[in-house]
Protein backbone atom coordinates (compact mmCIF):
# COMPACT_ATOMS: atom_id res chain seq x y z
CA UNK A 1 0.00 0.00 0.00
CA UNK A 2 1.03 3.36 -0.37
CA UNK A 3 1.75 5.51 2.86
CA UNK A 4 2.98 3.10 4.71
CA UNK A 5 6.25 3.10 6.42
CA UNK A 6 8.69 0.84 8.28
CA UNK A 7 8.48 1.96 12.19
CA UNK A 8 8.80 0.12 15.89
CA UNK A 9 6.24 1.34 18.75
CA UNK A 10 6.23 0.27 22.15
CA UNK A 11 3.41 0.66 24.61
CA UNK A 12 0.94 -1.21 26.35
CA UNK A 13 -2.08 -3.55 25.16
CA UNK A 14 -5.56 -1.99 25.51
CA UNK A 15 -8.45 -4.21 25.58
CA UNK A 16 -9.16 -7.49 24.39
CA UNK A 17 -7.18 -9.38 21.77
CA UNK A 18 -9.43 -10.46 18.73
CA UNK A 19 -8.29 -13.61 17.28
CA UNK A 20 -9.75 -15.26 13.79
CA UNK A 21 -9.15 -17.01 10.70
CA UNK A 22 -9.80 -16.12 7.08
CA UNK A 23 -11.66 -17.87 4.85
CA UNK A 24 -8.85 -19.83 3.67
CA UNK A 25 -8.38 -20.80 7.29
CA UNK A 26 -5.13 -18.73 8.01
CA UNK A 27 -5.16 -17.56 11.98
CA UNK A 28 -5.39 -13.22 11.80
CA UNK A 29 -5.21 -11.55 15.41
CA UNK A 30 -5.81 -7.77 15.84
CA UNK A 31 -5.19 -6.06 19.16
CA UNK A 32 -4.60 -1.87 19.93
CA UNK A 33 -1.80 -0.97 21.61
CA UNK A 34 -1.22 2.58 23.34
CA UNK A 35 1.48 4.18 23.23
CA UNK A 36 1.97 7.27 25.24
CA UNK A 37 5.09 9.15 24.43
CA UNK A 38 7.29 10.93 27.32
CA UNK A 39 7.33 14.95 26.53
CA UNK A 40 9.95 17.21 28.49
CA UNK A 41 8.20 20.04 30.17
CA UNK A 42 10.46 23.00 30.30
CA UNK A 43 8.64 25.13 32.38
CA UNK A 44 8.60 22.16 35.80
CA UNK A 45 11.85 20.96 34.43
CA UNK A 46 10.98 17.33 34.12
CA UNK A 47 9.56 14.84 31.54
CA UNK A 48 5.98 13.69 32.13
CA UNK A 49 3.43 11.67 29.85
CA UNK A 50 2.18 12.46 27.20
CA UNK A 51 -1.34 12.16 25.10
CA UNK A 52 -1.69 8.45 24.29
CA UNK A 53 -1.85 7.23 20.49
CA UNK A 54 -3.59 4.32 20.10
CA UNK A 55 -2.02 2.25 17.07
CA UNK A 56 -4.32 -0.85 16.31
CA UNK A 57 -2.05 -3.63 14.97
CA UNK A 58 -2.89 -6.53 13.06
CA UNK A 59 -0.94 -9.90 12.42
CA UNK A 60 -1.25 -12.96 10.64
CA UNK A 61 -0.43 -16.67 10.26
CA UNK A 62 1.51 -18.61 13.51
CA UNK A 63 2.45 -15.33 14.72
CA UNK A 64 -1.52 -14.33 15.45
CA UNK A 65 -1.79 -18.20 17.27
CA UNK A 66 1.13 -16.65 19.54
CA UNK A 67 0.31 -13.36 20.45
CA UNK A 68 -3.19 -14.92 20.84
CA UNK A 69 -1.78 -17.09 23.24
CA UNK A 70 0.53 -14.27 25.22
CA UNK A 71 -0.62 -11.10 24.95
CA UNK A 72 -3.57 -9.86 27.44
CA UNK A 73 -5.20 -6.22 28.36
CA UNK A 74 -1.83 -3.69 29.94
CA UNK A 75 1.01 -6.25 28.69
CA UNK A 76 4.09 -3.66 27.57
CA UNK A 77 4.82 -5.19 24.26
CA UNK A 78 7.37 -3.46 21.41
CA UNK A 79 6.11 -4.28 17.58
CA UNK A 80 7.53 -3.58 14.09
CA UNK A 81 5.91 -3.70 10.93
CA UNK A 82 4.48 -0.69 8.54
CA UNK A 83 2.73 1.90 9.58
CA UNK A 84 -0.47 3.31 7.89
CA UNK A 85 -2.64 6.36 9.10
CA UNK A 86 -6.31 5.77 7.22
CA UNK A 87 -9.17 7.99 8.30
CA UNK A 88 -7.46 9.33 11.19
CA UNK A 89 -6.31 6.03 12.47
CA UNK A 90 -2.71 4.54 12.75
CA UNK A 91 -2.74 1.41 11.55
CA UNK A 92 0.50 -1.23 12.15
CA UNK A 93 0.44 -4.64 10.02
CA UNK A 94 3.09 -6.27 12.28
CA UNK A 95 5.96 -8.74 11.25
CA UNK A 96 7.19 -8.91 14.36
CA UNK A 97 5.39 -8.49 18.11
CA UNK A 98 7.40 -8.95 21.89
CA UNK A 99 7.07 -8.33 25.23
CA UNK A 100 8.93 -5.63 26.50
CA UNK A 101 11.71 -6.85 28.77
CA UNK A 102 12.23 -3.32 30.27
CA UNK A 103 8.05 -4.02 32.52
CA UNK A 104 8.09 -8.26 32.32
CA UNK A 105 9.68 -11.61 32.63
CA UNK A 106 9.07 -13.54 29.53
CA UNK A 107 9.86 -17.26 29.30
CA UNK A 108 9.82 -19.55 26.33
CA UNK A 109 9.50 -23.03 26.06
CA UNK A 110 12.68 -24.30 27.05
CA UNK A 111 13.10 -22.17 29.35
CA UNK A 112 9.89 -22.31 31.83
CA UNK A 113 10.34 -23.45 35.45
CA UNK A 114 8.59 -26.73 35.92
CA UNK A 115 6.46 -25.52 38.55
CA UNK A 116 5.21 -22.68 36.21
CA UNK A 117 5.10 -25.62 33.37
CA UNK A 118 3.18 -28.04 35.13
CA UNK A 119 5.95 -30.71 35.13
CA UNK A 120 6.32 -31.89 38.56
CA UNK A 121 10.38 -30.98 39.64
CA UNK A 122 12.86 -34.01 39.54
CA UNK A 123 13.20 -35.13 43.43
CA UNK A 124 16.29 -34.70 45.15
CA UNK A 125 18.45 -37.27 44.71
CA UNK A 126 19.71 -38.84 47.72
CA UNK A 127 23.68 -38.84 48.59
CA UNK A 128 25.56 -42.15 47.58
CA UNK A 129 25.81 -44.06 50.24
CA UNK A 130 28.37 -47.47 49.97
CA UNK A 131 26.91 -50.11 50.53
CA UNK A 132 29.04 -53.58 51.12
CA UNK A 133 28.09 -56.42 48.79
CA UNK A 134 29.21 -60.15 48.78
CA UNK A 135 31.95 -60.52 46.90
CA UNK A 136 30.34 -62.69 44.47
CA UNK A 137 28.79 -59.41 43.04
CA UNK A 138 31.49 -56.94 43.33
CA UNK A 139 32.62 -56.01 40.78
CA UNK A 140 34.98 -52.87 39.62
CA UNK A 141 34.40 -49.92 42.10
CA UNK A 142 32.39 -46.94 40.76
CA UNK A 143 33.94 -42.96 40.74
CA UNK A 144 32.69 -40.88 43.55
CA UNK A 145 30.21 -38.43 41.69
CA UNK A 146 32.34 -35.36 41.02
CA UNK A 147 31.02 -31.59 42.45
CA UNK A 148 30.36 -28.89 39.94
CA UNK A 149 32.80 -26.34 40.00
CA UNK A 150 32.26 -23.66 41.35
CA UNK A 151 30.89 -20.40 38.85
CA UNK A 152 33.18 -17.71 38.43
CA UNK A 153 32.48 -14.92 40.52
CA UNK A 154 32.71 -12.19 37.76
CA UNK A 155 31.10 -14.13 34.54
CA UNK A 156 31.00 -10.78 32.97
CA UNK A 157 34.30 -10.18 32.62
CA UNK A 158 35.41 -13.81 32.13
CA UNK A 159 36.55 -15.29 28.70
CA UNK A 160 33.69 -16.18 26.97
CA UNK A 161 33.71 -19.87 26.28
CA UNK A 162 34.10 -21.33 22.88
CA UNK A 163 30.94 -22.11 21.14
CA UNK A 164 29.56 -25.49 20.49
CA UNK A 165 30.01 -24.76 16.60
CA UNK A 166 33.51 -23.59 17.25
CA UNK A 167 34.09 -27.35 18.54
CA UNK A 168 31.94 -29.25 16.25
CA UNK A 169 32.85 -27.39 12.85
CA UNK A 170 34.44 -29.14 10.43
CA UNK A 171 37.94 -27.59 9.73
CA UNK A 172 37.83 -25.57 6.10
CA UNK A 173 41.91 -26.62 5.26
CA UNK A 174 42.44 -28.49 2.24
CA UNK A 175 44.50 -31.81 2.58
Amino acid sequence: MSGETAAVIRGRVYGTLQLRHTERGTPAARFTVMQVPREYDRARGQWRDGEPVPVICTVTGPLARHVAECLTDAVHVIATGNLALRDNVLYLDSAQVGVDLAHHVAYVDDTLPAVLAGRAPAPPRAPAVPVSSPAHRAGPARPAPVPAAAPETDWWRSAPRPSRDAVTAPSRTRR
